[in-house]
């Protein structure tokens, strides 16, 4: 079974498609059925179990829910943010009086936690 949202979203889009998949009169009967669970869906009311139960009763109806759902899953997916991924060089100081360095990870005054004194960029 699948997530509340897909049954909705299962159950909406083979509304249409119901009298193809099993005749007028079973598909009218199933669409007023399924109109009602939807109805009591929208009024807050927690009728997903119901409405699967209905969308799987027949063989016809559980092969149409089952291609939609496959089709819907490849097509939901990640996609990686365009182009190269690199590193950032951040700059990076040294203590004039010892070899005390420090990449730049903020922005502000940089002081030697040993000699007390501002840090100096090293030239790259």
């Amino acid at each position: 079974m699948t997530d509340n949202f897909s049954i909705l979203e299962t159950a909406l889009a083979i509304r249409p498609h119901l009298s193809q998949l099993l005749g007028a009169e079973a598909g009218e009967q199933m669409r007023q059925e399924l109109d009602e669970l939807l109805q009591q869906a929208q009024a807050g009311e927690s009728v997903e179990d119901s409405i699967w139960e209905l969308l799987t009763d027949t063989r016809a109806t559980r092969n149409w829910v089952t291609q939609f759902q496959d089709r819907n899953a490849t097509q939901k997916g990640y996609s990686s943010l365009p182009g190269k991924i690199s590193d950032i060089s951040a700059p990076e100081f040294k203590c004039p009086l010892c070899d005390y360095t420090m990449s730049r990870a903020r922005i502000g005054r940089f002081i030697c936690k040993v000699h007390d004194v501002p840090l100096e960029p090293i030239q790259a």
